[in-house]
């Protein structure tokens, strides 16, 4: 009985070192945008911005696009029904500059998703050549978008994601957001399978995506994702089975975002969002949900059971795989920026992660579906 624990206990602490060696892999290997040279002026970028129930941040976001050093752009905010002050925020951002339309979006069609809605109502008054779909919370570097589409039409395989830094304010956005990007770089995307051409594995992060309006009108855009939660990586995917790329590079300075603001919001954001991240159904998903939450508690629960029992066998095992978990929680730095102390918190976000999978999981099998700025969405796919 000894044995098989010491044994479950290691095979997940050579998982998570194996993720601590990926991780380190992606530093090494990850472009740099904010080194690219900035495009000169060229083809016209259209910038959608799809809005629902974001007063809040939606102001900041657009005065930053406002700012973009990139001369020919347009801004088309979407304002999605909201319930809030957004389409007045996004109207006084806008200033009456002539580069900036905001619209009022129309009711939700049956069979579609809000913000897959909200995009392609934008894209339907967009004229450039190349899209910049952009949420309302992401604040942008003046030279971020001359910098990207220069690096998007130097590697010439159709488009970029940029994933954003996320700043975090308080415990459970730190402890949970990092983990977030754990469990993506280790379990839904790894690094070399997203970027190969020869997998089906795609990410992209809907915070930033940059893509030739050519490309977008060949895959179908998103009209071909209506129903998807997850459209982000679901038009990744579309766009991989077409031979291009979504590539995906780290923001850095040049895009950032609080993608949730306290515990509740993490709750709700991660129950939408997660339970839709592991292919093959509800089922799958709590299947995964519980998988994700024993391997990231059975490290220090060997280590704890080893000590108890004086098996330092047992505690080493256990030991070490706490060890790779704080290194990674300290790896996911680059994108979700915490204090040190925070080290020790990963298998916290993960539990509160994969329960919140497990929770989004369990309303889709009873048939209700994910809930999101008050909207439900039964039959979300």
């Amino acid at each position: 009985m000894r044995d098989d624990i010491r044994l479950t206990a290691g095979v997940a602490a050579a998982l998570w070192a194996g993720a601590a060696v990926l991780a380190v892999h992606e530093r090494r290997v990850a472009l740099r945008a904010d080194l690219e040279p900035p495009a000169e002026p060229g083809p016209l970028v259209s910038v959608i911005v799809p809005a629902r129930d974001e007063e809040r941040g939606i102001g900041a976001a657009v005065r930053s696009l406002r700012a973009l050093d990139y001369d020919r752009v347009e801004v088309i905010v979407v304002d999605d029904q909201s319930d809030d002050g957004t389409l007045a925020a996004a109207r006084e951002a806008a200033d009456g500059d002539p580069r900036v339309t905001v619209i009022p979006g129309a009711p939700l069609p049956g069979g579609w998703v809000g913000k897959p809605w909200a995009c392609w109502q934008g894209v339907a008054r967009a004229r450039g050549e190349w899209l910049l779909f952009t949420d309302a919370d992401v604040v942008h570097a003046p030279d971020s978008l001359g910098r990207t589409l220069a690096m998007a039409r130097r590697l010439g395989r159709g488009g970029l994601t940029l994933l954003p830094t996320i700043d975090c304010g308080g415990a459970v956005e730190r402890a949970v957001m990092p983990a977030a990007l754990t469990a993506i770089a280790t379990f839904v995307s790894p690094g070399p399978l997203a970027r190969s051409a020869r997998s089906r594995v795609a990410i992209a992060a809907g915070g930033y995506i940059l893509m030739a309006r050519a490309l977008y009108d060949r895959v179908g855009g998103h009209a071909a994702i209506r129903g998807r939660m997850v459209d982000d990586v679901c038009l990744a995917a579309a766009v991989k089975r077409a031979g291009a790329l979504l590539v995906p590079v780290p923001a850095g300075r040049l895009a950032r975002l609080r993608m949730y603001h306290g515990g509740r919001e993490v709750w709700e954001g991660w129950s939408k969002n997660a339970s839709f991240a592991a292919a093959g159904g509800a089922t799958k998903g709590l299947v995964s949900a519980g998988t994700v939450a024993a391997l990231a508690v059975l490290p220090l629960a060997a280590a704890v059971g080893g000590v108890r029992s004086r098996d330092p066998g047992l505690a080493a095992v256990g030991l070490g795989g706490v060890a790779a978990l704080m290194t990674l929680q300290r790896l996911a730095n680059w994108a979700v920026p915490t204090p040190a102390r925070y080290a020790p918190t990963l298998p916290v976000g993960m539990l509160v992660l994969s329960g919140a999978a497990a929770r989004g999981a369990l309303e889709r099998m009873r048939g209700i579906g994910p809930r999101w700025r008050g909207r439900r969405y039964p039959l979300a796919r």
